[in-house]
């Protein structure tokens, strides 16, 4: 590793001697400040050290990374025209053959900077190729725009900094013409590789995601922002030239977005960039305007006017920040700032599913990753999950606990205190979300059961008829017939078995019965549910077990009944007794019934073994199953007066 670093740290020791050696010439000159950011001394030195020492940051962490490469060759190219500035600087007795030489190559040699590697920086970044075989050819015209750089440098004429033009005298007239004619192609050329270089960039930006994506953004903002800043310098060739000290911000950004875009949230830089730098251009324009409207309406107040531009702008800026603030806020984090309307966008999107309000909830509020969690696995998720989230609890009226996952933005360590508070209004609508998925498995598991337990009972009514009375229906048939044979040969015989035919269709007929009372007891239509539970009581219970005494305790004003809530009651109620009777060692139990919208069945014992869970037993399945077929729910365990069975059915929609 400190081989691999060696390099680097070298190319930022030699630049760092070479410009401070520069700049003591130059002051050695005779020279100030402003001169040297007349002669460019300054913004020169400031692409020369910052390139290169970002170049040389990227190479210690990313060895032989082209980007890193091409921001220290950037950097060189500065280097040595600084170096080429302070040879210049007088203090140096150069012959006038040196001093044209150095002269020459001081203006030549930076250019390859802008014109090569900043458009290479461009279409290679993050990762050092190109966005796809097709922009090669691109990269390929920009190693090549080199060889029409001395155009610039060779053209007759011009400026004082060109060598040509006073300086080389020795240069054939004709190569100055072939030169000056080259300018304009190199112009355009180099115009069109920049230009196709962003368009490169801002395709990567739309077409990639997660870190890469992160990463263009980084680069991005950092060009957009020089680009804002010396837009006069770069459609008219003219304008403040310390503003060309905000294009080390290219490489600074690069270089994060290479190293560490993960410890920074871009989005929030982007965020800050867009509010200041749009309340800027509103102030000045503000100000500028005020001013430009105050003046031809009086001379003498002509004065006054800045200061009533001043008053205004100090009114104005402090709404006006808000109003952007806002404005950006909610174009990059969604819209936090206005929980209740997010919540609204999120309760519309309930229609959709589970699925459809976690991705309402990462759109409120540009989040990466939304989930919800319940008993130890994910029910459903939306988005791609991150390294670091945040949890939210979900307030469900039934089953497991559940939590809400949302996976934090890039850079972020923690959500914001608005985001959480946003979060805790979302919660609700997810918690319904939630709340209808776990209904939809009951219901379906619920139709699952019934299919189930219609396919059960269709199997035994069929068993029964062709096992029991069908057999005994053929038997009959034999009987009959050996009867009619032996009617005149032996009637004593066939007296027999006319007896034996009248038991089995007794038989028969109590088979029929049993099955006509499985399907509905005929109790209930005789009788009705109270009448029939009072019957049982009397008869059945009784007769089972001496001393076992049932009670029935159903008003008088209870209300008429659906068939199937009367069929699936005095089942639970038979059934929740005959356990009593079995296993509870009981000697009282009671039997209530009360409607209020919903019909209450309770079902009380004085079992001595009434500790511990109770067993799901066959009876037990079957009680609970009746009451989900009705939507109805049925609780049965121990308490400490007994056992306990209560029963609640929906008696609307049945």
């Amino acid at each position: 590793m400190a081989v691999k670093r060696a390099g680097p740290v070298a190319a930022v020791a030699v630049t760092g001697l070479l410009d401070a050696a520069s700049w003591g010439a130059w002051f050695a000159g005779g020279l100030s400040v402003a001169d040297a950011a007349g002669a460019y001394l300054l913004t020169n030195t400031a692409m020369s050290v910052t390139f290169t020492a970002f170049g040389a940051l990227v190479l210690a962490h990313r060895p032989r990374h082209r980007i890193g490469l091409l921001f220290v060759a950037y950097g060189a190219c500065y280097t040595v025209s600084v170096a080429c500035l302070g040879l210049l600087s007088g203090v140096f007795a150069l012959s006038p053959g040196w001093e044209r030489a150095v002269d020459l190559v001081g203006i030549t040699v930076w250019i390859p900077a802008p014109v090569v590697c900043l458009p290479l920086i461009l279409q290679l970044f993050p990762d050092g190729r190109p966005l796809s075989p097709r922009w090669r050819p691109l990269a390929a015209v920009t190693l090549a725009l080199p060889l029409l750089a001395p155009a610039v440098t060779l053209r007759p004429g011009g400026d004082a900094g060109d060598p040509t033009a006073d300086h080389s005298p020795l240069l054939p007239a004709a190569v100055g013409r072939v030169a000056a004619a080259l300018v304009p192609v190199f112009v355009a050329a180099a115009a069109l590789v920049l230009l196709g270089s962003l368009v490169a960039l801002g395709l990567r930006a739309r077409r990639s995601g997660g870190a890469e994506r992160l990463q263009v953004m980084w680069l991005l903002w950092a060009v957009v922002l020089f680009v804002v800043l010396n837009l006069q310098r770069i459609v008219t060739t003219d304008g403040p030239v310390l503003f060309l000290l905000t294009l080390p911000l290219v490489p600074a950004a690069a270089t994060v977005a290479i190293v560490r875009h993960q410890l920074y949230d871009i989005r929030l830089i982007v965020n800050r960039s867009l509010v200041y730098g749009l309340l800027t251009v509103g102030v000045v324009g503000a100000y500028l305007g005020i001013v430009a409207g105050l003046a031809p309406l009086a001379r003498e107040w002509l004065s006054a006017s800045p200061l009533v531009a001043t008053g205004v702008i100090a009114v104005t800026f402090a709404p006006a920040r808000s109003a952007l603030q806002s404005f950006v806020d909610r174009l990059m984090y969604g819209r936090r700032r206005d929980p209740a309307e997010a919540a609204a966008r999120v309760g519309a999107r309930l229609a959709t599913g589970l699925d459809g309000v976690l991705n309402a909830v990462c759109e409120a509020l540009r989040l990466p990753y939304a989930a919800v969690r319940s008993d130890g696995r994910l029910i459903a998720a939306c988005g791609s999950p991150t390294p670091a989230w945040h949890v939210v609890a979900l307030e469900v009226a039934e089953g497991e606990k559940a939590d809400l996952l949302v996976g934090l933005r890039a850079g972020e360590a923690r959500l914001s205190t608005v985001d959480r508070r946003a979060l805790d209004l979302l919660a609700a609508p997810v918690g319904l979300a939630l709340q209808a998925v776990r209904l939809s498995e009951r219901l379906r598991e619920s139709r699952r059961h019934i299919v189930a337990a219609r396919e059960e009972e269709r199997r035994r009514l069929r068993r029964d008829l062709h096992d029991g009375l069908g057999s005994a229906l053929a038997a009959v048939t034999l009987k009959a017939d050996a009867a009619h044979n032996l009617l005149r040969s032996d009637p004593d015989h066939c007296g027999r078995l006319l007896l034996d035919l009248r038991d089995d269709l007794a038989d028969a007929i109590a088979d029929i019965r049993r099955l006509v009372y499985d399907l509905r007891p005929p109790d209930l239509d005789e009788l009705g549910l109270a009448g029939a539970l009072r019957q049982r009581a009397q008869q059945s219970w009784r007769r089972d077990q001496a001393g076992f005494v049932v009670t029935v305790d159903i008003p008088d004003d209870l209300p008429s009944l659906p068939a199937a809530v009367e069929v699936a009651a005095y089942r639970i109620a038979t059934e929740a007794v005959t356990n009593a009777l079995r296993h509870s060692r009981a000697n009282t139990c009671e039997v209530s019934l009360r409607a209020d919208g919903a019909l209450h069945l309770e079902i009380r014992d004085n079992g001595a073994d009434a500790s511990g869970a109770w067993s799901h037993g066959v009876g037990l399945r079957s009680m609970r199953e009746r009451a989900a077929e009705l939507g109805g729910t049925l609780t049965a365990g121990p308490t400490n007066q007994g056992g306990l069975v209560h029963a609640l059915l929906p008696l609307e929609g049945v």
